[in-house]
This record gives C-alpha cells, sequence and structure tokens, in this order.
C-alpha cells in the first residue's frame, strides 16, 4: 500500500475531507464556547475513536471574529492511523485498523532492532519556506490577533496547546515537546515545561551552566507526523539519553524528509511547512503564575505557582495563517500506533509471553497487557515495570490471551470474572506521578497497582479449572453460524 506523505496540515486536511473525515462550522461563538461544545458533542456522540476532524471558520474569540480555519481533532479518529501511516483501513472495524497500523509498526521496529528508521531532514532556502511569507519582529508583535482560545470557563485565559516546543542542549541535542503555553501579553507567554520532561531537563542543565535564559521556538500548524513526534513518546528517551534528531525519526516513519529552514534567530532547523513559527528566548530565573488549564485526565490542571516566561522577539508566519486547537481531556491528540509498538516490542523483547499492549484513550491511567501466561506469578512480573515506571499507568491490568484490549469492556469483564482481590493485586506506593495526575496527594508522587486478571491458577490461589467462556463452545461448535446470518441479513446486522 502507498504511504501518503503530507507535508502541511493543509495538504493532510484536504485528504481528510476526500475520505469524509471532516465536519465544518462557520460563524460559532467562542466567547460562548460553543466550539468546546462542538467537541463534547462529537465526542459524545461518536466516541473518541470516531469523532471526525473539525474545520472552524469565522470564529468570534474575544470579541473579534477571525475567518480562520481553525483547526481541531485532526488526528482523532483511527483512521487517521492508516492514512497517516500507509496501512490498510478496515471498512467497518476502526479497531481493526488499528490493529494493523500497529502491527506495521512492530514489524517496522522489528526489521530495525527496535530503532526507528531515520531520514535526515532536508533543508530548504527561507524564501521557499511558507513559513516564512510573513516577518514580524519587535512592537509589531502581537500573538492576542491571531485566533488562539480559551478552551474552558476554568482556564487561566487564552492558549497555544498545539505547538512544538523547540528547545536545544548541547548533550540531549534539539527537542519538540507539547506543552501548555498560556498568553499573557502581545510579545508574553508562560510555557509550562513539566518536570520530567526533556525540554524541563534542557532548562535546569542550562540554569546549572550558569546561564539566565535560553532560546525557544514555538512550531505551529505543523505537519501531521511531527505533530506525533512532538506529542508522543516516541522516540523514546529512556533508553536513549543521547541527542536524538526528531525530525529525522519523523521523516522516517513517513518515508520522505521533512523539508526544513533555519530560524531568524538561527538556533534551530524548523519545519518549513508549519503555519507559524515564534521565536524567543525563555527566563531562566524570573517565574510567573500560570494556569488552571483543562488538562488531559479530564480535570483542570491546577495553576502553577511559578512558571516559565517566554518573551517573543519574532514571528513568521504563512498569509493568512491557519491555527491548530487541541482541545485537551476531550479528543485524541495523536496517532498512538507507533508509540504503542514502541512499548510492546520492548516488552515482547523481555518478556515473549505478552501478547499485546494498549493505553486506551477513554481509559486514561489505565495501562492493558494481554499475555499467553505459562507460569504461575508471570503477570506481577511482566507488569512490575510498566507500574513503577511508566508515569503514564496509574492502574495497570493484566489479561489472558483471549482478551481484546482494545475493548475497555472485554478487560471490565477479565477483571470482574476472573479477577481476586485478595490475592491477584500488587501495589507500589511513592511512585514518581505524572505532573497532571489529578489524583496524586502531593503533586509529586502517586501509589501504582497491577491488577492480575488473568484466570488464576491454583497455585495462585484459584480454582481447580475454569468454565468455558459460552461463545467458545458456541463458536466451536458451529463455526460458521454467525457468518451465514451476516450474509443472510446484511442490511439488518451490518452498520451502513
Amino acid at each position: 500500500m502507498t504511504k501518503p506523505v503530507f507535508d502541511s496540515m493543509r495538504d493532510y486536511l484536504d485528504a481528510l475531507e476526500s475520505r469524509g473525515l471532516v465536519v465544518s462550522f462557520d460563524g460559532v461563538d467562542q466567547d460562548a464556547y460553543e466550539a468546546t461544545a462542538i467537541m463534547y458533542q462529537l465526542v459524545d456522540e461518536f466516541g473518541k475513536y470516531e469523532a471526525p476532524a473539525v474545520v472552524f471558520r469565522n470564529i468570534k474569540i474575544d470579541g473579534t471574529v477571525h475567518p480562520g480555519p481553525v483547526i481541531a481533532n485532526p488526528e482523532g479518529h483511527l483512521n487517521t492511523e492508516a492514512l497517516l501511516l500507509g496501512t490498510p483501513q478496515d471498512p467497518r472495524d476502526v479497531q481493526e485498523t488499528y490493529r494493523l497500523a500497529t502491527a506495521a509498526m512492530l514489524e517496522l521496529l522489528e526489521q530495525n532492532a527496535g530503532q526507528w528508521p531515520a531520514i535526515p531532514p532536508h533543508e530548504i532556502a527561507a524564501a521557499a519556506a511558507p513559513c516564512k511569507q510573513v516577518r514580524l519582529t519587535g512592537d509589531a508583535i502581537d500573538i492576542t490577533r491571531f485566533a488562539f482560545m480559551q478552551g474552558n470557563p476554568g482556564d487561566g485565559g487564552a492558549y497555544i496547546n498545539t505547538a512544538s516546543v523547540v528547545t536545544g542542549d548541547a548533550e540531549l541535542g534539539v527537542n519538540l515537546g507539547t506543552y501548555r503555553c498560556q498568553i499573557k501579553g502581545p510579545r508574553k507567554i508562560m510555557v509550562n515545561f513539566v518536570c520530567g520532561q526533556t525540554g524541563r531537563r534542557m532548562l535546569d542543565a542550562a540554569r546549572e551552566r550558569g546561564e539566565d535564559s535560553i532560546p525557544v521556538a514555538l512550531v505551529i500548524g505543523q505537519d501531521p507526523m511531527t505533530w506525533m513526534i512532538s506529542s508522543s513518546r516516541v522516540p523514546s528517551r529512556v533508553r536513549d539519553r543521547g541527542p536524538i534528531d526528531e525530525l529525522a525519526i519523523a521523516g522516517g516513519i513517513r518515508g520522505r524528509a521533512i523539508d526544513v529552514v533555519l530560524t531568524e534567530d538561527g538556533n534551530f532547523r524548523v519545519p518549513a511547512h508549519a503555519e507559524m513559527v515564534l521565536e524567543g528566548t525563555v527566563d531562566l530565573h524570573n517565574l510567573e503564575a500560570e494556569g488552571p488549564y483543562h488538562e488531559m485526565f479530564g480535570y483542570m490542571g491546577i495553576p502553577v505557582e511559578k512558571n516559565y516566561v517566554m518573551t517573543v522577539n519574532t514571528v513568521t508566519h504563512r498569509e493568512s495563517p491557519w491555527m491548530f486547537n487541541s482541545f485537551t481531556g476531550v479528543t485524541r491528540e495523536y496517532i498512538t500506533a507507533p508509540q504503542r509498538a514502541d512499548s510492546l516490542y520492548q516488552l515482547r523483547k523481555a518478556f515473549p509471553q505478552v501478547v499485546d499492549y494498549n493505553t486506551p484513550a477513554d481509559s486514561p491511567g489505565f495501562v492493558y497487557i494481554s499475555i499467553k501466561k505459562d507460569a504461575p506469578g508471570q503477570a506481577f512480573k511482566i507488569a512490575e515495570s510498566t507500574a513503577k515506571y511508566n508515569v503514564f499507568g496509574r492502574v495497570v491490568v493484566v489479561v489472558d490471551d483471549d482478551i481484546d484490549i482494545q475493548d475497555s469492556a472485554a478487560v471490565r469483564f477479565a477483571i470482574g470474572s476472573r479477577w481476586q482481590p485478595a490475592t491477584a493485586q500488587k501495589i507500589f506506593e511513592g511512585r514518581r506521578a505524572f505532573a497532571l495526575d489529578p489524583a496524586s496527594p502531593d503533586r509529586s508522587t502517586t501509589s501504582k497497582i497491577i491488577i492480575d486478571a488473568t484466570r488464576q491458577w491454583p497455585e495462585e490461589g484459584g480454582p481447580p479449572f475454569y468454565q468455558e467462556l459460552n461463545r467458545a463452545v458456541f463458536e466451536r461448535a458451529a463455526p460458521d453460524a454467525v457468518q451465514k446470518v451476516v450474509q443472510k441479513w446484511p442490511d439488518k446486522l451490518l452498520r451502513t
């Protein structure tokens, strides 16, 4: 299957529209939070895995009507996994589409001994770079004129929430991270460099060297593969602490180099087909209050008393730039098959009994692992490193390989019918919490749990035998029955 390559958010949106994956709204009033309401309703109606991308035109923000467009949820629908990764799309089952995308990414890792392929970025001249069509400096800059919005009435103000925040370090190289950025003035932006993230490590290292500020660039409206790399843990810096060229990884996964251009200050090479690039410096000493903000766990992220201030010195952007807004905690943010495949590859490398791995978008804080158990106590052994060190996973559920872990209801079925709470759980206290964990009692540590929802063997305190599943007995005795009734009454048994 041919893998399409999208250099910009614009050609990607064209592809989404041609596949019926976009819905457009004109005249939305975000001062009344209509855009946010639309996103909640789409997810309520279609779910996080099948909600379409959205285009807002002539959207009112803080009393001003912006012609737009403003794009939201461009990688939410599971069919975008197939579109961006060039994998097959199941016409009726988006979860099967996701399985196929994950399998392809896993095969890519296996072919490269666990490393993502890399194609170095291709530098083009500034005159040919769309993101350089307009150049603003000094007092000509006013970030508040663009279509950045307040997404929730509880937020501290308008936010830039889809920027690839570019930072650099001699030892770590260049990093792209996605952090919430509150707009405080025409040239003043708060950047939430979260503890534990690579960007924060770079800031801390610069402070230790005695520096007062560091250069930073915010890339907005980037191509969809760069957005995925910026937002996810692909590539993983846990295994490789040295410099990583993340734009080369983005090019390698999509199969063609990312066009880049040098920033005006000469500090970074950034995607040339982006909509906008904000360049400036972050003060390492004079910190200010930032937040609150509607965060990914679905809870209001608490204000940060002392956060980092960016002063914007230069803005370059396309003529009539498109904006890209994340309704954080409402929609699925980016394609996840590469990240899932990476986790699965590492788990299988250590434990060949592992069948599948999933971090469900509909259940933040959960990690599901399915295994082909061949020894008592194996679930705890396999899940322990995930429970201890994966800051996103507070509840790690291990199930047998007959459970589809892309289906949270199937996992709940395993918990309800196989788990023994008295014996088949293991709790870890005082583990490092994800910075946005709403349940962390001290905002830095949390407890974790492994739930062993596999069939408990007698050696694990389980029954002498387990009864067969009803459906397994049915399918063994009548293996073609379902297929035959579907063929007989397709109009009644298949979704149109």
